[in-house]
């Protein structure tokens, strides 16, 4: 059996105690790396991908975005315009950020594609801290704004 007094007093508890926002803030990068190792470049794997956070305007953040569904995200390519919806568990909608513009999309047979469906977008600083809020607290899907070329 094990001795949880043991447990709580060894130093691994304690350093983890001591440095708790550190290990936080390791956490969440290490979740944003995860994340931007499952995002592609929207032409064929021949192209070169370049990098999404170097396409970010003055005050903008890049933002994973899990998708439900997962296949939902096969339809974005780079260069979208999307609205992310959240959708609680009591089914009701509302919307967390406007005109967001996707700046990475899963790779097919990527890391965690099959699991999840990761999409990059730049938004403000505002509009990331509620995407982050919205994704503990529901589902979030996306509405496709029209493209100007036609």
């Amino acid at each position: 059996m094990v001795d949880l007094q043991k447990l709580r007093a060894s130093a691994p508890a304690q350093f983890i105690r001591r440095r708790r926002r550190f290990v936080a803030a390791a956490c969440a990068a290490l979740a944003v790396l995860l994340a931007l190792g499952s995002v592609r470049s929207a032409g064929g794997p021949t192209e070169a991908v370049a990098d999404p956070v170097t396409t970010l305007n003055r005050g903008e953040l890049a933002i994973p975005v899990p998708l439900s569904p997962p296949a939902a995200a096969g339809l974005l390519n780079l260069g979208d315009v999307i609205d992310v919806i959240a959708i609680s568990d009591s089914g009701t909608a509302s919307t967390v950020a406007r005109s967001a513009l996707v700046t990475g999309v899963p790779a097919a047979g990527g890391f965690m594609s099959a699991a999840s469906a990761i999409v990059l977008v730049a938004v403000d600083e505002l509009t990331a801290l509620r995407i982050a809020g919205a994704t503990g607290s529901g589902e979030l899907t996306f509405a496709l704004h029209p493209t100007t070329e036609r």
